[in-house]
């Protein structure tokens, strides 16, 4: 469709849609909240609903991806809770689904937009368009991102049980992403410097321990 598909029964109301105005949109019969073509289903999350219904967002990632070659969870962060954060992206990353954060009811409209716009790309080409736009929007620099990203994933990693900001950022040296991180089994993890037997397992299991709802 060259319309940006909503999701009558769960989206009317949504302030996020009275800043739509790029692109046009219809209401419509889908399982996800929007729908960018019909490979890409994108479900909408405020964490202040999240932190009441902890159990509401595993339900739908878990029933709504059905069909979807793309699959996108963008999140509201309207409140400051970043243990929150840390279990969706966990759960994204063993899920297949892109996580997606924004800070206003403006900013999710424009990814809605974005994501309409370059729906007809793969899903990294069309993450990565909006990411792009975003970047250019706020005028930062590929060091800056980098050094963000650095700083989100040292700040994912110290979550884990008896891991430091210290071993997070070794970790982060010497394996060069979370994907490889989650991936190594604990005998290459505790080869890490100063990680040891012990932080190698807790890391190991964070990694392959299933999402609970509170």
């Amino acid at each position: 469709s060259s319309k940006l598909a909503i999701n009558r029964r769960r989206q009317e109301g949504n302030p996020v849609l009275k800043y739509v105005r790029n692109v046009h949109f219809e209401w419509a019969d889908i399982k996800a909240d929007f729908e960018a073509g019909k490979e890409m289903g994108i479900l909408y999350l405020s964490l202040k609903w999240h932190k009441l219904h902890p159990g509401y967002i595993e339900t739908r990632m878990n029933s709504d991806d059905t069909g979807y070659a793309v699959k996108v969870l963008l999140v509201l962060v309207n409140v400051d809770q970043r243990f929150m954060l840390r279990e969706l992206n966990l759960f994204c990353y063993r899920t297949g689904w892109t996580l997606l954060l924004c800070y206003s009811a403006e900013e999710a409209a424009e990814y809605l937009e974005s994501l309409h716009i370059s729906r007809n790309k793969d899903e990294q080409s069309a993450v990565s368009a909006v990411q792009e736009k975003k970047k250019k929007r706020q005028g930062v620099t590929e060091t800056n991102e980098s050094s963000q990203q650095i700083q989100l994933a040292v700040g994912f990693l110290s979550g884990i049980r008896s891991v430091s900001t210290s071993d997070a950022q070794r970790l982060i040296s010497t394996f060069g992403s979370i994907h490889t991180i989650a991936n190594a089994g604990v005998e290459k993890l505790s080869l890490c410097p100063g990680l040891g037997p012990v932080k190698a397992e807790n890391i190991y299991t964070f990694f392959r321990t299933p999402f609970l709802k509170d």
